[in-house]
């Protein structure tokens, strides 16, 4: 079943869409599994609530902070968010549709170009992780039969790697960076939210007991 209105897809606080049966896990010796989530439905509501708290984590941020750099040529913290959602919107498109080259009109065109006009606004940034998140759940529902269990031979990175670690490489970059951002966050005097999804209403009533 698809999930709920479309009008609610560009807020942060999506609400999770009916479960797949589709996604099931590929299991491995000892019992290790490829998806370590019962569905990809379970996985994609999972990664609303990280993005949740990235966005909640950008709005900390004044419009001066954007332009911050911990260390000279690091990523500023705009471009850190902007990394973030650039790094799921490339391995979301190439392990679900197969493109891995920037097609006309797609945003990684001329990356530079994009950073320039996003990086720079807190309204743009949060505008760009939100579209992210709906593109990546997007191209799961146009993603073709056990795209993400098969390996991903086409990928330009890692050879031999399934489509499921492939895309929880951009899950984990996003923890990864959020952190760098936690840490930039209490240095400049801000405070950034709570961590963890459950600990935010809007996220957890609706699921709670589910």
């Amino acid at each position: 079943m698809r999930r709920q209105a479309r009008s609610a897809r560009h807020s942060s606080t999506t609400v999770c869409r009916s479960e797949r049966t589709s996604g099931n896990a590929r299991a491995y010796p000892g019992g290790m599994q490829a998806n370590p989530y019962a569905t990809v439905d379970r996985f994609l509501d999972h990664w609303q609530g990280v993005r949740l708290i990235t966005i909640k984590t950008l709005r900390a941020f004044s419009l001066d902070d954007l332009e911050y750099r911990l260390v000279p040529d690091w990523r500023t913290v705009g471009e850190l968010f902007h990394h973030i959602a650039a790094h799921q919107y490339y391995v979301a498109r190439g392990v679900l549709l197969g493109v891995w080259d920037p097609r006309p009109g797609d945003v990684d065109a001329d990356w530079t170009a994009h950073r320039a006009e996003v990086c720079h606004s807190t309204e743009a940034l949060e505008s760009w992780l939100a579209e992210s998140q709906s593109s990546l759940e997007d191209w799961t529902e146009q993603a073709g039969p056990n795209r993400l269990e098969r390996i991903a031979e086409d990928n330009p990175w890692h050879e031999g790697i399934r489509g499921w670690l492939i895309l929880h490489h951009a899950y984990q970059d996003e923890l990864h960076h959020r952190g760098q951002l936690y840490a930039i966050a209490r240095l400049l005097g801000r405070t950034p939210p709570a961590v963890y999804a459950e600990e935010h209403d809007e996220f957890w009533l609706p699921r709670k007991g589910r």
